[in-house]
């Protein structure tokens, strides 16, 4: 909660550097977690040096997961999520870690060492994050998630 809270009141005053000073058209921010898209590759060499000298005003830096990359061809991690662009469109998957994460979590489940009061709290939280990407397959088909689900927690 109190991470909540710092990143509200520490980055708000950020947000509006970004969107009032640099004029970043595409930029978004959930808590720690940002992003500023342009088809510019200088503009965002530019931005970025702006954007750490802002953050050294709170003794904040940036964490090596900074980088300037081109969507198109490596896709980008956010959220938990892979976005790529494929057919010009903006396809979002579960990461391989969280998906693997994911499936250590129901065996455990499944095979009690987790409880189930705590199990069907999981599920709910995966299914919960898992519905705003492509995940049909990961829900609906996977063994693990569609057993444990009617046992445990009803959707």
């Amino acid at each position: 909660m109190t991470s909540q809270i710092m990143a509200i009141y520490y980055l708000n005053e950020l947000d509006h550097y970004i969107k009032e000073k640099l004029h970043s058209k595409y930029y978004i921010r959930y808590m720690d977690d940002g992003v500023l898209l342009s088809h510019d590759k200088e503009y965002l060499k530019y931005c970025l040096s702006k954007i750490e000298r802002a953050t050294d005003k709170y003794k904040l830096k940036l964490n090596n997961k900074t980088k300037i990359i081109n969507v198109n061809r490596e896709g980008m991690d956010f959220l938990g999520f892979r976005f790529n662009i494929i057919n010009n469109k903006i396809v979002m998957k579960v990461r391989r870690n969280t998906k693997k994460r994911f499936k250590r979590k129901m065996k455990a489940i499944k095979n009690g060492k987790i409880p189930e009061d705590k199990g069907g709290q999981i599920i709910s939280s995966y299914k919960g994050h898992f519905k705003w990407g492509n995940c049909y397959n990961l829900i609906n088909k996977s063994s693990i998630f569609s057993k444990l689900s009617g046992q445990i927690f009803k959707f």
